[in-house]
């Protein structure tokens, strides 16, 4: 079977640093058997198929994402319905900076051993979080602050997050949730269904399944991710402590202050003396 190896130089124009691509696979016929000389992430949006890789058929369904390495040989196929897919291809140089800065003792991602590449699969919720993320930079190719920006995001959305319990399997759609409250306090006021409308299922099972993994209530979570945001907000600027409270969701300033000092000991006003003090 003939080979081709694609250059990322055949896919980008002038000045573009990345390519982007939305692209639905029926056949081997749609794409040749192939390596290329980029790092390629790819995850699949809709439909099911095989995944032809370095003589091994691996399944692919929706939600699965694969981050292939240069000399990685692959192609596609499908049943009549076909497989949708997003594909991110940019220079291996940047998988290259991202593992001496950020995963110099790794053996996952791009840099894992063995035949089959990384692959993972991705909750409905992160899944629609990273093709969102992607999205925002189909015309921004020429950036590499965009590039960098999305390839942060999805490390940081497949890693362990720091809240979650060394012995316990946490849902992807439950981490997530975790570290997109605290960035949207618009729904801080909603309290546990703005956590819940995160998660996108029914409340009672986002409550149930927080007691399984964190042994807490989902009230409780809410309020520990309140209070790191408030934490932040005083470390961090000179809002009043009032304002800080209202954007945390909270209309009695007395019972921010409880809150406040149950998880951190010290009252809002010591936490910020604390860590505002010049050393």
């Amino acid at each position: 079977m003939k080979i081709t190896r694609f250059l990322l130089r055949d896919f980008i124009t002038k000045g573009e640093l990345f390519h982007l691509a939305r692209v639905k696979i029926f056949s081997t016929d749609d794409i040749s058997l192939h390596n290329h000389d980029y790092a390629e992430i790819f995850w699949i949006e809709h439909g099911n198929g095989i995944h032809l890789i370095n003589g091994q058929n691996t399944p692919l369904n929706t939600g699965d994402i694969v981050m292939m390495r240069p000399d990685d040989l692959h192609t596609f196929s499908s049943n009549r319905q076909g497989i949708t897919m997003m594909n991110l291809a940019f220079p291996f140089k940047t998988v290259q900076y991202f593992r001496k800065r950020y995963f110099p003792e790794s053996e996952d991602f791009f840099w894992k051993k063995g035949d089959l590449p990384y692959q993972a699969t991705l909750d409905e919720t992160v899944l629609r979080s990273i093709t969102h993320l992607a999205e925002k930079m189909w015309k921004h190719q020429d950036s590499a602050i965009y590039l960098d920006s999305f390839l942060l995001s999805l490390f940081k959305l497949l890693l362990p997050t720091e809240n979650q319990p060394d012995n316990q399997d946490i849902p992807a759609w439950l981490n997530n949730a975790i570290q997109q409250f605290p960035a949207q306090p618009d729904l801080f006021r909603l309290g546990a269904r703005g956590f819940a409308s995160i998660c996108g299922r029914n409340i009672d099972y986002v409550n149930r399944t927080v007691r399984k993994c964190y042994d807490k209530t989902l009230s409780t979570l809410v309020t520990e991710l309140r209070m790191q945001f408030a934490a932040r907000q005083l470390a961090i600027t000179n809002a009043p402590i009032k304002s800080i409270c209202h954007d945390c969701g909270f209309n009695n300033l007395g019972h921010f202050y409880k809150q406040f000092q149950t998880i951190y000991q010290q009252t809002p006003s010591q936490y910020r003396e604390q860590h505002q003090r010049m050393s």
